[in-house]
C-alpha cells in the first residue's frame, strides 16, 4: 500500500477500509490495530489544543509529542505513530506558522527510540536522570493441570532431569530407580518409573516438544574417488517458528529496526547497541514492503560454527544458530530463546601429510574442504532460502500474523573457519581478507581503504576464472580475489550477504590475536633480551586485586590460553614493565594505543562520537606499530591486524562487536566435550546429536513447570496493576534494625550505597586506643568537629566500623546500573587491602582518594550517617616514569586523612604502584580496568 500523502477528506482506496479506521478527532485513517489508543490519545491532545495550533512534526524533532494530562516523565513514554500519514511529511500547504505544542516536558537526559516507518510501533522516550518503573509487557502463563506431561508424575520428570543433568548412565539410573521404588522409600513412591527403558520410553515422547535432528548425507568428488560424508542437523526454519510462535518470548521479539538516540539539552546523538539499532536491518526494512495488511518482519540469524577438543585428541566441529532478533541477554544465554545446536560439521580426514603436497595439490585438497563445508551448509540451511526470497505468513506469539524473511546478518568464526565459510583462500593467499581486496603485502595498512568482496563481484570472478582458456590463467584469476573455484551456498538466498556477515571478533582478532600472539610474545621476548622478563612477572604478582580481574603470581612461566587471561594481563601490564624499558619506548607506546583500541571496541553501546573515538585510535594503532616495526622488526601485515580497519563500519552495520564476538559460543565446547564422554565413541555425532535432544526436553519442561508455579503470582500481580491497588515503592514501610533510620544521604535520595557487616562497634574516643592505625590518631575530636559542620544540631553516640561497601552507579558506558566493591582491610586473603574511590569534587578530571575506614555514625536522634575516612591521591608532576603514555596520570598519596560523606563518593577505582621506582608514595591510575573507568579518565561520551 503506498505511504503517500493525502487529504485528510479525500476518500482512500477500498482496501483501506478492511485494514484501517477513521479517526473522528483528527480525519485521518489508521490501522485498526492500536486504534484505541490512537483515538484517545487525539482526543486529549485536542482538549489541549484546537486542530487549527497543532502543528505537524517531523521525525528528527525532539520535542514530540509524548502523551496527554501529565506535566512531567518519570517513566518511558509513547507518541503514536502515523501508519498512514507519517508525522515526517509535512503539508506543503500549511503556511500557518507554527505554534508552541502544549505537551509534557521531556527529561533533561533521555533515550529516544525512533521506529522505521515500517513499524507500528511508536517513539519511545526513556529517562536517564531517575530511575524507570515501568516493567513493560509481562508474558503471564495459563496453569497447566500437568505441565511435566508426558511424564506421568512430576516426581517422574524431575528424576529423569536429576539423571540427565547428572550425566548417569544406564547402570546408575536402574540402581537408582531401583532404590528409589523399593529400598529408600516406605508406604510407596510416586515415582512410577521402574527401568531405564521406561525413562528412555517418556523422552521420546517428549522429543515433540523440541526441534528434533534429521539424518543427511553429501557426496563430493577428490582425485577420482566420491567420498560420502554423513551429517545430522536441525531444521533451522523450524528452530525460527518454534521461537516466533512461542507465547512466553513474544514480549521480547524486536520485529523491526529503529535507530535510537542520546538526547541531553535540545541536542541529540545517534547510539548503536542491538543489531536492531544498526545500518544493515534498517536498509532490510526499507526494502521489504509496508503492511499488505500483514507486516513483513526480517529475522535476522547469528552463525557460529568453531572445531574444538572433545577429548586430548577427538575434535568436534558444532553449529550454532542464535536469533538475533532477541535482546543479546535472551539469545546469549543458555535458556528459552538461546542458542541452538544446529548439528556437527563433518570432519574432512587428511590422507595425507600436508608436508609432502606440491602447491597445487594443497590447493585441490584445501578446496575439497570447502567444498564439503558448503554441501553441508547449504543442505542445512536449504529450508531458509524460499522464505528469505519471498517471506512466510505465520502467527506469531503475540497473536499476529507476520510475514517473516530470515536471513545470516551475524557469521562468527576465527579466521581459518571464516575463510572456509567465505570459500576464500586463507592467511597464505595474496588477498586473505573475507572483507575485502587487500593484498597481503599491505595487511599492515590497517586504515587503507581497498575494494568490499559482494556476492555480485566474487560471482563475476569466478565466473571469469571459469572461462579462462586454461588452467594457469584460472588459477590466476582465483589467485588475485583470493577464491576457490566454490559457488557459495549463500548466494542463492536474500539478505545474506556472506562477506558481509563474516564478522570482528575480539576474542580472536584481539585478545588470542593481536595481544595474546604477537605483541604479548614480542614484549617477553624484549624483556628477556633485557633480563628483566622475572622483575616483571614480580612486579605483576604485586599488582593490587579488583573484583572481576584475575591475579596473576607466575605469568611468564604460565601457559595461558584463555582470551580473558590476555585481556586482563593487557589492563595491568603498563605499570609493571615502563620502569623495565628504555626512555620513550615504542612498545610502550604502542601496547597503550592498543589498549585504549580494545577498550573501545569492546563497549557494549557506541554513540556516533564514541564511534569516530574508536576510529581515530585505530589510526594511532596503526602509527604505533610502525614505529614498533622499525625499532624491533615485527612485522603487522597478519589477517587479524588488517580487519581493525574494519571495525568502525562493522559496528554502524550489525551492532556492537558483543554482538558478533565468538566468545558466546565457545562455551558450548566444553557440552560437546559432556556430550561426547557419555557416548561410546562410535558414531559418536548421531550420540550426541540424541543427548543435545535430551537436554533440550529437559530444559524446556523444567520451564513450562516453573512457569505454572508462577503463573498465580503473576495473575494476582497483573490484577492489582489493573485495579490500581499497587502501593508506590516510596510508600512502602522500610524494614529497620532497632531504633536506628536508614543511612542519610544529603538530597534525601536513598543511598547509592550500602554497607557490609560491622567489624566493630564502639564510640570514637575508644577507637583511638583500639586502632593501632596511624589515621585514628586524635579520630575522636577530628569526627565530631567534622560532623558538627555536617549536621550541627546532632551529637555522636557511637559508631560501626565496616571493611566493606558496595558502591552503585550508572555506568557511562551504556547507563545500566553498575557496582564495585570497596574494601578497607588490613589483611584480605593475606594481603593488605585498602581500595580507592572516585570522589565527586569540583575540580578538573578525576578525583582519586584511598579508603582507609568506613565508618556510620549513629546519633541521638535515630538518624545515621555513613562517612569514609580517606587519604586523597593529587595528580602530580614531580615524578614522571620512563615513558609517559597517552592518558598517564601519577598521583601522590598524601599523608594526613580526610572525612568525606558517602555521598560523595561516585564509585571504586585501582591504582597502581609506580614499580621499580623510587617513589613509594606514588601511584598510576589504572583507566583500563573497566569501560566506565576508561571513559571518565578519559573524558569521552
Amino acid at each position: 500500500m503506498s505511504r503517500g500523502k493525502k487529504s485528510a477528506k479525500s476518500k482512500p482506496k477500498d482496501d483501506l477500509d478492511s485494514t484501517h479506521r477513521l479517526c473522528q478527532h483528527c480525519h485521518q485513517y489508521k490501522l485498526r490495530r492500536g486504534f484505541p489508543q490512537h483515538q484517545q490519545f487525539c482526543a486529549a491532545t485536542l482538549a489541549i489544543e484546537p486542530p487549527s495550533k497543532r502543528p505537524r512534526l517531523s521525525h528528527q524533532t525532539s520535542q514530540e509529542v509524548l502523551g496527554p494530562d501529565t506535566d512531567t516523565i518519570n517513566d518511558t513514554v509513547h507518541e503514536p505513530q502515523d501508519t498512514v500519514n507519517p508525522p515526517s511529511l509535512l503539508d506543503s500547504e500549511d503556511t500557518e506558522p507554527q505554534q508552541p505544542l502544549h505537551a509534557p516536558a521531556l527529561p533533561q537526559v533521555y533515550i529516544k527510540v525512533l521506529p522505521h516507518p515500517h513499524s507500528p510501533l511508536p517513539i519511545t522516550i526513556t529517562p536517564l536522570d531517575a530511575p524507570s518503573g515501568q516493567a513493560g509487557t509481562t508474558f503471564i502463563p495459563k496453569p497447566s493441570n500437568k505441565p511435566w506431561a508426558p511424564f506421568r508424575t512430576l516426581e517422574d520428570f524431575e528424576i529423569t532431569e536429576f539423571a540427565v543433568t547428572t550425566m548417569l548412565k544406564k547402570e546408575k539410573v536402574n540402581t537408582l530407580l531401583a532404590g528409589v521404588n523399593e529400598r529408600w522409600t516406605t508406604g510407596g513412591s510416586k515415582v512410577t518409573l521402574h527401568r531405564y527403558e521406561d525413562m528412555q520410553e517418556s523422552l521420546e515422547y517428549a522429543r515433540a516438544y523440541v526441534v528434533q535432528f534429521t539424518s543427511d548425507e553429501v557426496t563430493v568428488p577428490y582425485k577420482g574417488e566420491m567420498h560420502t560424508f554423513k551429517f545430522e542437523y536441525r531444521d533451522p526454519w523450524k528452530y525460527v517458528l518454534s521461537l516466533v510462535r512461542d507465547e512466553s518470548l513474544a514480549p521480547l521479539h524486536c520485529w523491526n529496526a529503529v535507530k535510537k538516540f542520546y538526547c541531553e539539552d535540545g541536542k541529540e546523538e545517534r547510539v548503536i547497541d542491538e543489531p536492531n539499532t544498526a545500518d544493515t536491518w534498517w536498509g532490510v526494512d526499507s526494502e521489504l514492503p509496508e503492511p499488505d495488511p500483514y507486516p513483513h518482519c526480517f529475522l535476522p540469524l547469528h552463525f557460529w560454527l568453531d572445531k574444538g577438543l572433545v577429548t586430548s585428541r577427538v575434535k568436534a566441529y558444532p553449529m550454532i544458530l542464535r536469533p538475533a532478533w532477541l535482546p543479546r541477554e535472551i539469545r546469549n544465554g543458555s535458556g528459552n530463546g538461546g542458542g541452538v545446536l544446529l548439528g556437527y560439521m563433518p570432519m574432512v580426514k587428511d590422507p595425507a601429510d600436508p608436508s609432502d603436497r606440491k602447491t597445487a595439490e594443497t590447493l585441490e585438497f584445501a578446496q575439497f574442504k570447502r567444498n564439503v563445508y558448503h554441501k553441508v551448509l547449504g543442505r542445512v540451511f536449504e529450508p531458509l532460502r524460499l522464505p528469505s526470497h519471498h517471506g512466510e505468513a505465520h502467527c506469531c506469539g503475540d497473536k499476529v500474523v507476520r510475514i517473516l524473511h530470515p536471513g545470516i546478518l551475524i557469521e562468527s568464526q576465527d579466521g581459518e573457519e571464516a575463510t572456509y565459510f567465505c570459500a576464500c583462500r586463507g592467511s597464505l593467499a595474496n588477498v586473505p581478507c573475507t572483507k575485502c581486496l587487500a593484498p597481503k603485502s599491505e595487511l599492515h595498512r590497517i586504515t587503507k581503504r581497498f575494494p568490499l568482496r559482494t556476492p555480485e563481484t566474487m560471482k563475476e570472478a569466478l565466473q571469469k576464472a571459469r572461462q579462462a582458456p586454461n588452467k594457469t590463467q584460472k588459477d590466476k584469476i582465483l589467485q588475485d580475489f583470493g577464491l576457490h573455484d566454490i559457488d557459495h551456498f549463500l548466494w542463492n538466498y536474500r539478505f545474506s550477504d556472506p562477506y558481509a556477515a563474516s564478522s570482528y571478533d575480539t576474542l580472536h582478532s584481539d585478545d588470542i590475536g593481536k595481544w595474546g600472539k604477537h605483541l604479548w610474545p614480542l614484549l617477553l621476548s624484549v624483556l628477556e633480551e633485557a633480563g628483566r622478563k622475572g622483575r616483571f612477572a614480580a612486579n605483576l604478582a604485586m599488582f593490587p586485586r579488583w573484583a572481576n580481574l584475575k591475579h596473576f603470581d607466575a605469568v611468564t612461566t604460565s601457559d595461558i590460553k584463555d582470551g580473558q587471561a590476555y585481556l586482563d594481563i593487557l589492563k595491568c601490564v603498563l605499570p609493571c614493565i615502563v620502569q623495565l624499558l628504555p626512555r620513550g619506548s615504542a612498545l610502550v607506546h604502542c601496547i597503550r594505543a592498543y589498549a585504549k583500541y580494545r577498550m573501545l571496541v569492546g563497549m557494549h553501546c557506541m554513540p556516533e562520537s564514541r564511534r569516530q573515538h574508536l576510529i581515530r585510535s585505530v589510526s594511532i594503532y596503526e602509527k604505533s606499530t610502525e614505529k614498533v616495526n622499525q625499532d624491533h622488526d615485527k612485522n603487522f601485515a597478519f589477517p587479524k591486524n588488517h580487519a581493525t580497519g574494519h571495525v568502525g563500519d562493522e559496528i554502524l552495520n550489525k551492532g556492537t562487536t558483543d554482538n558478533m564476538t565468538t566468545r558466546t559460543g565457545e562455551g558450548f565446547q566444553q557440552e560437546a566435550a559432556e556430550a561426547y564422554a557419555q557416548t561410546n565413541k562410535k558414531q559418536a555425532e548421531h550420540q550426541m546429536a540424541r543427548i543435545d535432544e535430551t537436554q533440550e526436553i529437559v530444559a524446556r519442561i523444567r520451564m513450562l513447570i516453573d512457569n505454572d508455579k508462577k503463573a498465580p503470582e503473576l495473575q494476582e500481580t497483573q490484577s492489582d496493576e489493573d485495579e490500581g491497588d499497587l502501593t508506590e515503592l516510596s510508600e512502602q514501610p522500610r524494614s529497620q534494625t532497632g531504633p536506628w533510620e536508614p543511612p542519610q544521604t544529603i538530597s534525601g535520595a536513598p543511598p547509592h550505597w550500602k554497607f557490609g557487616s560491622p567489624s566493630q562497634r564502639a564510640e570514637s574516643s575508644d577507637l583511638e586506643s583500639i586502632s593501632e592505625d596511624s589515621h585514628f590518631v586524635g579520630f575522636d575530636e577530628k569526627l565530631r568537629t567534622f560532623l558538627l559542620e555536617v549536621v550541627p544540631e546532632e551529637r555522636l553516640r557511637f559508631e560501626d566500623t565496616i571493611e566493606c561497601a558496595y558502591i552503585h552507579y550508572q555506568s557511562r558506558e551504556d547507563w545500566s546500573l553498575a557496582r564495585d566493591i570497596i574494601r578497607c582491610n588490613k589483611l584480605f586473603h593475606g594481603r593488605e587491602r585498602f581500595d580507592c574511590v572516585v570522589v565527586n569534587m569540583d575540580l578538573p578530571g578525576l578525583v582519586v582518594a584511598r579508603v582507609r575506614a568506613l565508618l556510620r555514625c549513629k546519633l541521638p536522634s535515630g538518624k545515621v550517617l555513613d562517612l569514609a575516612i580517606v587519604k586523597m591521591l593529587s595528580r602530580t608532576q614531580s615524578w614522571k616514569p620512563n615513558t609517559v603514555w597517552s592518558g598517564c596520570e601519577v598521583h601522590e598519596e598524601d599523608k594526613n586523612p580526610s572525612f568525606i560523606l558517602m555521598d560523595y563518593i561516585v564509585r571504586g577505582c585501582l591504582v597502581s604502584p609506580t614499580f621499580d621506582s623510587k617513589a613509594p608514595h606514588m601511584f598510576y591510575l589504572v583507566d583500563t580496568v573497566d569501560e566506565d573507568m576508561f571513559l571518565r579518565a578519559s573524558n569521552i561520551f
